[in-house]
């Protein structure tokens, strides 16, 4: 299996199954957390926390898509993949991104005042880029461990890729492109999440050349 190489054209649709589930997901994310705050209404401030860990659902929704989109272009590589365990697993790690990475925005936020806007920026994306390439790297390599025979250095790369997308996705705040109005807010997390993908596939769809399966296992006798 060291010749292997992944089918032709899988490095393509690896990429724009990345930049597209992340767009979709992200704009669908960002929805869901815009309606929970009227939902929430008066008693959002009261609920505190309670909000905060129901928001971070458009995370799970986010997740799901990317992993959909993804789980599709690799079960052609990997036709023994579990979609089911790979979308569920990307689920889970986009709803801990965005509940991890809220909780730490609300504490930097105590410090707003004494930190440079573009700091806070680009802190926030180091952030999310940190906590994404952990949490995603690691629970999707769980689901590769079942398929491939060596995933490489599956969360390093995915880390990179997810650092480089979301210091890339943050310039549209730096250079002021996105409002706080709701469509402003719904088209840039889908820019955002477009430029977050683009970059994830990028660094990864290499990655899967030095990914074989997983030798099948002999029918015994």
């Amino acid at each position: 299996m060291a010749d292997w190489t992944p089918p032709e054209g899988h490095g393509g649709r690896w990429i724009l199954a990345c930049a597209a589930g992340a767009a979709v997901g992200a704009g669908l994310g960002t929805i869901w957390a815009l309606a929970l705050l009227p939902a929430a209404g008066a008693e959002a401030s009261r609920l505190g926390l309670l909000v905060t860990f129901l928001q971070a659902g458009g995370g799970a929704l986010a997740g799901a898509v990317l992993g959909a989109a993804q789980g599709f272009v690799l079960r052609g590589a990997y036709p023994a993949l579990s979609l089911p365990a790979w979308i569920g697993a990307t689920a889970v790690a986009g709803y801990l991104v965005v509940l991890l990475t809220g909780l730490i925005y609300g504490a930097l936020a105590q410090f707003a005042g004494s930190i440079p806007i573009p700091a806070f920026i680009i802190l926030g994306a180091a952030v999310k880029g940190v906590l994404a390439g952990l949490f995603y790297g690691f629970a999707q390599g769980r689901v590769l461990d079942a398929v491939v025979a060596e995933r490489a250095s599956w969360t390093r790369v995915v880390m990179v890729g997810w650092m480089l997308g979301t210091m890339l996705s943050s310039l549209r705040w730096l250079m002021g492109l996105t409002g706080q109005g709701s469509l402003s807010l719904v088209t840039g997390a889908i820019i955002g999440g477009l430029v977050e993908g683009a970059a994830l596939g990028l660094v990864s769809a290499g990655a899967f050349r030095f990914m074989p399966p997983r030798p099948a296992r002999p029918v015994p006798p």
